[in-house]
């Protein structure tokens, strides 16, 4: 091979691959933000677990072991009105920490598997909540923004919150990614 082809070879192979890049955005270089690598995973529950022991800590002057705390699902700040398996998980999963911790926990509104049906405290007909474990999230590029509350439903007021972030990989996307759901209308 001639030093000309050579170094006509190495040109061609410069020129070819600034052609193939020169037209990708930053954003598209940005692979980690869209899963095509794998990234570590995220454990939910130690991130939830330790979400509850910090809201517990808060809120155990308020709250009574024999009172009885609710969770509800998080509202998707994006679209408030969708569901997602994320906006279960996490309440369920704090609520189950808390009951551990031996709260009384109604995760019925949360339950998403069968499993979590040991956890159903005994409630009298008619009875309401004291509490009220809520929150929300929002949907970044790169994370997730969690914001928790406890509200003492009595006195109509937040006597425990927490807010973190979470990694938003392709686990945390496809659990947060809003469901649609089916409504009919009535005239």
């Amino acid at each position: 091979m001639t030093k000309r082809s050579a170094l006509s070879k190495t040109c061609l192979l410069a020129l070819a691959a600034l052609g193939l890049g020169g037209g990708c955005s930053s954003e598209m270089l940005d692979t980690a933000t869209y899963g095509i690598f794998p990234q570590s995973e995220t454990n939910f529950k130690e991130q939830n677990y330790a979400a509850a022991d910090y809201l517990i800590q808060q809120a155990r002057t308020f709250i009574g072991r024999g009172d009885l705390m609710i969770a509800e699902p998080l509202s998707d700040t994006k679209q408030p009105g969708m569901s997602s398996t994320i906006s279960k998980m996490i309440p369920e999963e704090i609520g189950i920490r808390l009951s551990q911790l031996g709260y009384r926990m109604d995760l019925s509104r949360v339950a998403t598997g069968a499993g979590a049906n040991y956890l159903k405290p005994s409630i009298t007909q008619g009875e309401k909540p004291d509490f009220v474990l809520s929150g929300s999230y929002l949907r970044r590029r790169i994370e997730m923004d969690v914001s928790l509350r406890i509200v003492d439903t009595r006195a109509g007021r937040v006597i425990a919150s927490y807010d973190y972030i979470m990694p938003l990989n392709r686990e945390t996307a496809e659990l947060a990614k809003p469901q649609p759901k089916i409504v009919r209308m009535e005239n």
